[in-house]
């Protein structure tokens, strides 16, 4: 099925006679796979990014919250740019007013589930991963991305946050099925899981299990088709609508009727 899935969006004009948008999805692929592939051009680009961001940022936030949200991000690598990094912050602070569970499916190298429980303070917060780097994509997402990729160990993740309290790591491939969360109620949901099968998976075990007025956001949603793909479908049929936000993020916020 993901063969079949709309490219992302790119800033190339398509009304341009001479575009080809198979042949942009194919670039576009390309370049994800070299992005994944080198940390120094990670660092170029999303870190060049994220100070500039921050930098603007910080003429208008909360210094505190600034000098948090830099301090995370130099600890570790992170994906996130400046804009994604303070919006992770922003929602946790908000969604802590609510009483539920917070949890975060694509933990990398933890820093973003850092910014959740400084900023979130959650009386649990759930952190998934395999903690062994993406399982094998399939075949409509393998030229972007490739078995493996963003790996980081459980040992060192676990190390890097030692000084949060509250943390319940889940090791392995995400499932809905015999889920160590499925009684909880959650607030707020982070998901960074790049692959369709793995986003729909998230989707369809929250869902039902967030607070009304919880939020789940993702990353990636305007970078990488699969992201896109699983949401819109998930929401086709509901009463919730995906906010694109202005960095590549989508959140959705649940609705009370449904809760």
């Amino acid at each position: 099925m993901l063969d079949t899935i709309t490219p992302a969006p790119t800033l190339v004009r398509t009304d341009d006679p001479g575009h080809d948008p198979a042949r942009a999805a194919r670039r576009w692929q390309r370049l994800h796979r070299l992005f994944a592939r080198s940390r120094a051009l990670r660092a170029v680009t999303v870190g060049g990014l994220a100070r500039i961001e921050l930098g603007i940022q910080g003429g208008h936030k909360c210094p505190d919250i600034m000098a948090t949200i830099r301090r995370v991000r130099g600890e570790r690598e992170s994906l996130l740019s400046g804009n994604e990094a303070f919006m992770i912050y922003s929602l946790a602070r908000a969604q802590s007013r609510l009483d539920g569970e917070m949890a975060e499916v694509g933990v990398y190298q933890g820093c973003s589930a850092k910014l959740i429980s400084l900023a979130g303070r959650p009386r649990r917060l759930h952190l998934f991963d395999t903690f062994a780097g993406l399982p094998e994509p399939v075949s409509g997402e393998r030229r972007a991305m490739s078995k493996g990729h963003y790996a980081a160990s459980l040992g060192a993740v676990q190390a890097y946050l030692a000084d949060q309290p509250n943390l319940e790591f889940h090791q392995g491939m995400f499932s809905g099925t015999n889920n160590p969360a499925a009684a909880s109620r959650f607030s707020l949901v982070h998901l960074d899981v790049d692959l369709y099968e793995g986003t729909r998976e998230c989707l369809e075990f929250f869902y039902p299990r967030m607070l009304p007025g919880g939020i789940i956001v993702s990353h990636d949603y305007s970078y990488l088709a699969g992201v896109r793909a699983a949401f819109d479908e998930f929401l086709a049929d509901r009463p919730e609508i995906a906010i694109e936000l202005p960095s590549s993020q989508v959140m959705v916020v649940k609705l009370p009727q449904n809760g």
